[in-house]
């Protein structure tokens, strides 16, 4: 770092870095680029934390509809990106790739978190509320949901880190256009690492931003819920 020289191996120094990313900053096909991963990726994790709630409550409810999903959702967890992403790159656009990478990416570590937390109910606590007469909706708002909302900003934080790892993954492989993934390809193609190792660094600042903004907002709520 002192030095600013790679010295042994090829690797980009500190310095080189920051002056890829200062040159990156001012290129706005960059800033569109960043724009799209960013509207790819949060749409696949949206409805990944949509779809996962919904069957995991319709899995902690049912056992039938558990059994019956248990193969799939394995299927879905054993699969690797890679391979996800060729086949899916079969049957649809190249351009919605990313988003349906990062829903299956994220889909089922939300649904086995949700899943967990509505599993957990103080079976104690929902006796109480069916003996005073609650109703299906108070039983829901007031004993459910706070007892499934840690796992829920559990699987939001992770979920998060996975959307956007598998997501540019996906962007790579199928060089998407308009995508940070594609940027990466082209830094690669051209041995301009000091972008690669610039564009590494967007990508960490991104995922980390979004996780810490996501738990903060869900904190926040839980606890003004709460007060």
């Amino acid at each position: 770092m002192l030095a600013n020289r790679s010295l042994l191996i090829p690797v980009p120094t500190p310095v080189s870095t920051a002056h890829a990313l200062l040159r990156l900053a001012v290129q706005l096909s960059f800033w569109y680029s960043v724009g799209m991963s960013l509207l790819r990726i949060t749409i696949g994790f949206l409805l990944a934390l949509v779809a996962g709630t919904v069957c995991a409550l319709l899995s902690s409810r049912f056992s039938f509809f558990r059994i019956l999903t248990a193969p799939l959702l394995q299927t879905i967890r054993s699969i690797p990106v890679a391979s996800f992403t060729i086949l899916v790159f079969l049957w649809i656009a190249r351009g919605k790739i990313p988003s349906v990478i990062s829903f299956l990416t994220v889909f089922p570590l939300v649904w086995a978190n949700v899943e967990t937390g509505a599993d957990n109910v103080s079976y104690e606590l929902r006796e109480m509320a069916s003996v005073f007469g609650m109703s299906k909706l108070r039983v829901l708002t007031e004993i459910t949901l706070p007892e499934i909302h840690p796992h829920f900003i559990s699987a939001v934080a992770g979920g998060l880190g996975f959307a956007w790892k598998s997501g540019v993954a996906a962007e790579i492989i199928c060089r998407t256009s308009d995508s940070i993934g594609n940027l990466l390809w082209a830094g690669k193609s051209i041995v301009d690492y000091d972008e690669v190792f610039a564009l590494t660094v967007v990508i960490i600042f991104f995922s980390t931003l979004l996780q810490k903004a996501a738990t903060r907002l869900l904190r926040g709520g839980s606890e003004h819920a709460g007060n």
